[in-house]
């Protein structure tokens, strides 16, 4: 499995990780706060280098107190780079190359599927939280999120990317956001839907950290704790969006496969959006209507 744990270092230190140049050599440092101590994540990242020191607390007013790993010495960024440069995205790839001045050892991902969750679990317990929103239509409900953000200079960062392809294409990926003049924009890969979110959540955890963990498990109490919403607009028939406010079975009313044409083409729902027996009944109507002396 060993690997695996250095997939989830890699991505551990693409979410939360960077390499430099100091003026008395050179330095790499991962931050995390907690409120309970030195964070686990650190501890393991730390255990999995095998180099490097963890400091704090560092205690700054109205924020949690923060711990970090840090490495100091050319041959200790090499270790780790050793260690965990094949599974290392662009970026931070090309921290290590300008810190060191030289290229790193063979990129090895995209690498097995149970290597690229792992990495993807790293990058969560680096980046990523589950949440609960408020339902917009319900009041008093809630649904769950999971949400990972990542900036990057120009299109969507390949963390994101390479996230949501490990996850089997499970979320979505934002458009730019910016949350104030002088702030970095990003972007935001999002899980949403309590389906969606299980089985997002079953993929990652076996490679998540007990924080992340936690967080998941009581959000999604919340969850199962709420009776089950009705779907759709009753006006529609017991089974929803299925049935046209004519009656007519929209699942089962198409004659030839579907093909989009122009912007629907990448939709393959689109056909359900509109009932084509009503379509083909309003079409004979009006030939029938022509017809008539």
């Amino acid at each position: 499995m060993e690997s695996h744990d250095l997939a989830w270092a890699a991505g551990f230190f693409d979410g939360e990780g960077w390499a430099n140049r100091q003026r008395r050599g050179v330095n790499s440092r991962i931050n995390q706060a907690s409120l309970d101590g030195v964070p686990e994540v650190l501890m393991k990242f730390r255990r999995l280098v095998g180099v490097g020191r963890i400091h704090g607390p560092v205690i700054v007013e109205g924020k949690q107190p923060l711990y970090y790993w840090d490495a100091t010495s050319r041959p200790d960024l090499l270790h780790v780079v050793e260690r965990i440069g094949p599974w290392l995205c662009p970026a931070k790839r090309a921290e290590f190359e300008r810190t060191l001045g030289g290229p790193l050892p063979a990129q090895v991902w995209p690498g097995s599927m149970s290597e690229e969750l792992a990495w993807a679990g790293g990058f969560f317990d680096g980046e990523g939280s589950t949440y609960l929103e408020k339902h917009r239509t319900h009041s008093g409900y809630f649904y769950p999120v999971l949400y990972v953000p990542q900036a990057a200079e120009i299109g969507i960062a390949p963390e994101l990317l390479r996230l949501k392809a490990a996850m089997g294409g499970l979320g979505n990926i934002s458009g730019v956001r910016q949350d104030g003049p002088e702030w970095t924009p990003y972007r935001r890969w999002r899980v949403v839907t309590p389906l969606k979110v299980q089985a997002a959540l079953h993929l990652l955890w076996p490679f998540i950290g007990d924080v992340k963990r936690m967080q998941a498990r009581r959000v999604m109490a919340t969850i199962h704790g709420q009776p089950d919403l009705p779907r759709g607009n009753p006006a529609f028939g017991v089974a929803g969006a299925r049935y046209c406010l004519r009656g007519h079975d929209k699942w089962n009313a198409r004659l030839r496969p579907f093909k989009g044409r122009g912007t629907h083409e990448q939709d393959p729902m689109n056909h359900l959006r509109q009932c084509l027996a009503c379509v083909r009944e309003d079409a004979r109507a009006r030939r029938n209507k022509k017809r008539r002396p």
